[in-house]
């Protein structure tokens, strides 16, 4: 795409305030050029430059210096997420916000953005306006969150009997006592996909879904799907 177009260009300060500088890094280069087309109609925020992974994604970064990276959660061509660049973005450059992009509806997505101590979390299915909002929020120093999963996720941790950070690490014999159908939907759950979504995608109706959630649960010893998701992920299997 226009990796580095914009890099010799240098925005100009507007009478009302400071251009906004973005930098975008995600894997899917029609969601790149979408969101470029949607940032050039905001007169006070310039796409600096954009990249498809977490090496030229730092390296735009270094080069053009911007005030907010959006950071797709996943990054299916590299071999680290969106969360472990995010974090590294934090410590190398801790004055950079940083936005996790996400398509999935999920609270695992959003509870692993908040350890990652990321400046906000949206789904890429927002209208430009709240996308532009939450730039701008971000980089005046204001946290923008999804609350409809930030609630779905606070639920979770709250009802869980222990805190998601005693969830075990490690399972001993993972997976062992899971059949087929419920390694598929565990795969797909670590993936950060919500119910609804699996149930799209296999053809399940919503109550199978979740009686085979429960099922992996139960036999895993986790209290919530969240603490399932995080035991899968933990294990490798994404």
């Amino acid at each position: 795409m226009h990796n580095q177009d914009n890099i010799n260009n240098e925005p100009t300060t507007k009478s009302n305030g400071q251009i906004i500088k973005v930098v975008l890094i995600d894997d899917h280069e029609i969601v790149r050029q979408g969101l470029a087309t949607m940032l050039q109609k905001e007169p006070d925020i310039r796409l600096v430059g954009d990249a498809p992974d977490s090496v030229s994604g730092l390296d735009i970064i270094e080069k053009t210096n911007p005030d907010v990276v959006l950071l797709d959660v996943q990054l299916g061509n590299t071999d680290i997420d969106g969360f472990t660049l995010a974090k590294k973005i934090k410590n190398k450059y801790p004055d950079k916000m940083v936005i996790m992009l996400t398509g999935f509806d999920s609270e695992l997505y959003l509870t692993e953005a908040v350890r990652s101590k990321v400046d906000g979390f949206i789904l890429k299915e927002h209208p430009r306006l709240i996308l532009a909002c939450a730039i701008r929020m971000a980089y005046s120093g204001i946290s923008i969150w999804d609350t409809k999963i930030l609630y779905r996720a606070l639920t979770n941790i709250s009802r869980s009997k222990e805190n998601i950070e005693t969830t075990p690490l490690v399972h001993d014999k993972f997976g062992v006592d899971l059949n087929e159908k419920e390694k598929i939907i565990l795969h797909l759950l670590a993936k950060g996909y919500s119910n609804k979504d699996i149930g799209h995608k296999l053809e399940y109706t919503p109550s199978t879904v979740k009686k085979y959630v429960y099922n992996c649960m139960k036999k895993l010893g986790v209290s919530n799907r969240t603490q399932l998701a995080i035991l899968a992920n933990n294990n490798g299997l994404k």
